[in-house]
């Protein structure tokens, strides 16, 4: 079935996005070219949806505020996420970012008025005591501006997803990717000449090999997911998305040498996913 072909490319994207960002971002690329690089990437291939005439640029006020806002969110994601991942382990990120399934399960039900089912909220209960286990409040490392970052970054997105709901609820997903992108690409680029960051000493940058699979993964990880929610179950796929960080903590052990903490960390991994298991569970 497509949509499991589906699934399972956003899952191998996700993956190797995470890890090959976490490793990009160690090397001299500036950032926030970074950033713009993979927002341009995403949007490339919706040029496609264009020419095939399937972006509508008919809507109401109401719809293209809708429209315009997550194109500022997303923008705003790629930054702190790249910025996130330059100081945070992308094992320590992932089980941090993990949250967002409780983070949007909350504004669910403040902002859409989703009750979530008893099942859930143990769930998400599960999960945020994986976090417990990393021993952040420690030497009160949850202060820390990498930890808090990751936190935010975590935050950040859970607004775009609500945001991103909403519009899929009234808008067809190609002008959805194709409006979205292209703003979020328009203002990536913005930031990186309101910096004036010269482009030219970035190019040297932008050959590394690492830095195409990383904006080929983001690509597949981006549209893989929204089209496997299009032909499939929300809660399967958002439970192997969710089960990532486990393949993200192991890889990032033996990858990319990430070896603080291990025990802490699988751990921490499998609490997590026991948690998800209830939270798919109480979804199907």
């Amino acid at each position: 079935m497509i949509w499991i072909f589906l699934t399972f490319a956003h899952l191998a994207g996700l993956v190797g996005y995470t890890l090959l960002l976490r490793k990009s971002t160690l090397g001299k690329l500036n950032k926030l070219v970074m950033s713009a690089l993979m927002m341009t990437a995403v949007f490339l291939p919706s040029l496609i949806f264009l020419a095939l005439g399937r972006v509508n640029f008919h809507h109401s006020p109401l719809e293209w505020f809708f429209l315009i806002l997550p194109g500022f969110t997303l923008t705003g994601y790629f930054i702190l996420n790249t910025y996130a991942l330059t100081y945070l382990d992308a094992s320590v990120y992932s089980i941090i970012f993990n949250l967002r399934l409780i983070g949007t399960t909350i504004l669910g039900y403040l902002i859409l008025k989703e009750l979530p089912q008893a099942l859930q909220m143990l769930g998400g209960l599960i999960i945020f005591a994986s976090i417990l286990l990393l021993n952040l409040h420690k030497n009160k490392q949850w202060k820390s501006k990498p930890v808090l970052l990751g936190f935010i970054t975590m935050v950040w997105f859970c607004f775009h997803v609500l945001l991103e709901k909403y519009n899929l609820l009234h808008i067809n997903l190609e002008t959805y990717f194709f409006i979205v992108f292209f703003i979020g690409t328009i203002l990536s680029w913005v930031f990186v000449f309101l910096k004036r960051i010269k482009i030219k000493n970035e190019i040297e940058h932008i050959k590394d090999k690492k830095i195409y699979w990383l904006l080929i993964t983001r690509i597949i990880s981006g549209y893989t997911y929204t089209y496997a929610l299009k032909f499939g179950s929300l809660a399967i796929i958002n439970y192997v998305s969710g089960m990532s960080v486990a393949l993200i903590v192991l890889f990032g052990i033996y990858i990319l040498g990430e070896r603080e903490k291990i025990t802490q960390k699988l751990f921490a991994v499998a609490v997590a996913c026991i948690g998800l298991t209830l939270i798919l569970i109480s979804k199907l």
